[in-house]
Formats: structure tokens, sequence, C-alpha cells
């Protein structure tokens, strides 16, 4: 379960210092009043309408954004917090997360609150910095001015705390947020399932996968996964070595009307490669050629790779072969995966044959 107690911590703190991953220099040292929160001399209702100073439809990138940023900060009265949202959300969606973090900061030296928007744009900022205890802090934030989380607040702390390697944690959230009444939406389970995998525990989210479809989580909840979730966890069985329960998977989502592509596929491939099924690899490289989904470089490295591994360098010759008729680019792994299939069988002069060509 989540510790009520470092979550408390973090969300009482007045000041808290934020430095890098900060290490490597991509946060500079910032300090966040979490405080400015519930401070009751902030603003939070300018005079100003909103979409004044940019079209509504108008798309500004970073730079522009701040730029924007600085010229309303010196408006006399400051524009309104939708405006400021709409600025913090562009600057959150390109990544520029110290940028962020420094808007808040002016923002908050203005006396201008951040509202639900703005809270959880910063909260969903702390998550993706792997900083899920001053997520934490935020949510505290808003549940002291009386704003009550939704499904995409509770979406962003799981995510951190998959993000740190906190399974059970987000695992015991998750469980939580549904005995509170909250429908996890298809992006939940996805970042649930993906930090599963990511974490190596693909067969703790098969075991939760089949909670969910069968409807065994509480409150008869049922899930009806995509192709990027249903990717996402057969990926991650199969690097695991769970090859059977991907090929599963992969039937159930045919069977669910969801057509396979070629993460999907080369997910599937990639496990039939690795536990040595290369017949059943090659039949599905034809099905999904005859399904009209084009291999991308990564599935005929793998392919590649499992016919050297097999002593099948004339086939994977002509793997590369097909590769470039098809218009794809081998990259260095392709070629060195076949100059060591071609060196382990003794064949140096094509082993030479291919490094002149790869220099041409």
């Amino acid at each position: 379960m989540v510790s009520r107690t470092s979550a408390h911590r973090a969300a009482s703190a007045t000041t808290t210092l934020v430095s890098g991953p900060y290490e490597r220099g991509e946060l500079s040292t910032i300090m966040i009043h979490p405080n400015n929160f519930t401070s009751s001399k902030s603003r939070t209702q300018p005079q100003h309408p909103p979409g004044k100073y940019f079209k509504k439809d108008q798309k500004l990138n970073a730079k522009d954004a701040l730029g924007e940023f600085e010229n309303m900060l010196q408006m006399q009265p400051l524009p309104s917090i939708a405006s400021f949202n709409t600025l913090l959300g562009t600057v959150a969606k390109a990544k520029k997360y110290q940028d962020l973090i420094s808007m808040f900061n002016q923002m908050a030296e203005a006396d201008l609150l951040p509202d639900y928007i703005g809270m959880n744009i910063l909260l969903n900022c702390y998550c993706d910095l792997k900083r899920v205890d001053l997520g934490f802090a935020v949510m505290g934030g808003l549940l002291k001015r009386g704003y009550k989380p939704n499904i995409v607040t509770y979406t962003s702390l799981i995510k951190g705390l998959c993000m740190e390697d906190k399974i059970g944690d987000a695992i015991g959230l998750l469980r939580k947020v549904i005995r509170m009444g909250f429908h996890p939406n298809v992006k939940t389970w996805g970042t649930l399932i993906n930090g599963l995998c990511r974490s190596g525990n693909a067969e703790v989210a098969l075991r939760l996968h089949k909670e969910m479809v069968n409807g065994k989580l509480g409150s008869g909840l049922r899930f009806n996964p995509n192709l990027i979730y249903y990717s996402c966890l057969i990926d991650g069985l199969c690097k695991e070595g769970f090859v059977e329960n991907g090929k599963e998977l992969f039937q159930e989502m045919q069977g669910k009307g969801i057509s396979p592509d070629v993460v999907a596929y080369g997910a599937l491939i990639y496990g039939l490669c690795k536990v040595g099924d290369w017949e059943q690899a090659k039949e599905l490289f034809i099905q999904m050629m005859d399904q009209g989904i084009r291999p991308n470089v990564v599935t005929f490295n793998m392919l590649i790779d499992a016919l050297c591994k097999e002593g099948k360098t004339d086939e994977a010759s002509g793997m590369l072969d097909l590769m470039i008729r098809r218009g794809e680019e081998p990259d260095s792994i392709t070629f060195n995966t076949l100059l060591d299939g071609y060196c382990l069988e003794g064949r140096i002069s094509d082993a030479r044959e291919l490094f002149v060509s790869m220099a041409a």
C-alpha cells in the first residue's frame, strides 16, 4: 500500500527542495512551496478574459508559450488562469519540466494560485520526474482546497509509482481507487501494465489482466483492452519467456476483433525466436505480410538473429535481401548479426564481402 506517512510528510512540507535527475543536469535546483496552493492571498480570478492573447486554435510551441507567459506576467490585472493553463499545458507536453516548474514558481511569486487543471499539470510533471512524493504533496494541496481528484489524477500517481518501481504501491492504489468508485480508463490500465512489464513483472501483469477482463477487481468492473495495451502485455510476456501466454493473448486479441499491428506481431515473433521456434516465427512473419503489415527493421533483425543462431545464414542473408527490396534500411545491428553468423560458420569470405558492402 502507499505509505501514508511519507505522503503526509510531503503534503505538509512548507518548502520542498527539488534537485535533479537533477544530478544529470536535467533540472537546476528549484524551490516549490506547497503552501502556495492554499494561500489565502493568492489570486484565482484575474479580470482579463481568457483567449485574448492568443487564438483558441493557435498552435504554440514551448518557446512561444514561455514568451507569452513572460508577457502575461507583466500585465495588470493578470490574465485569466485559463490562459495560463494553456501555456502550462503546452510546456508540459514538450516535457520542458525545468521551465514548467519555473513557471509555477513565478506564478506563486505573483500570488497567482493554480487551479484544478494547473495543479494536475504540476502533479503529472513530478510523476514524470520520478518524484511521486511531490506528486502526492500536490494532491494534498488539491484536497485542502476542496478539489476532488479524478481518475486522471490517480493515473498520474500510478504512473509515478511505476516509474519508481513501487509496483506494490501502484497496485494498491489502483485497488483503492476502484473501491472508491472510480472507473479506471484504458490509460490507467495501460500505465500499470506497462509498469509491471517494464520492471520484469509480466506474470503479475497477466494475473491482473485476467482479474480485469473477468470483472474480479470489485464492483463488477470490466475493461475492454485496446491494441496498445495488448501489444505491451504480449511484449512483456515474450521478453520474459512466457511465449505460450503471449500466443494466448494474441489469439484473445484477435477474438475481440482487434487486428494486431507490427508491434504485436514483432513482440510474438521475438518470443518465438527466443525459444528457438523458428518455423512458427516464420509462419507468423508470412502471416503478417499477407495481412499487408510492413515489417520494420526491428522485426527483420529478430528474424535474422534467429536464423543465424540456427546456423541458417543463407536464409538470414535472404531475409536481408528481402528487407532491402521492401525499402527497409538495415542498421548496424542487422549487419553485425549477419557478420557474426558468417564468422561462427567459418564463412570468412562471405563475412569479408558483407563488410565491404557495408563500407561501400
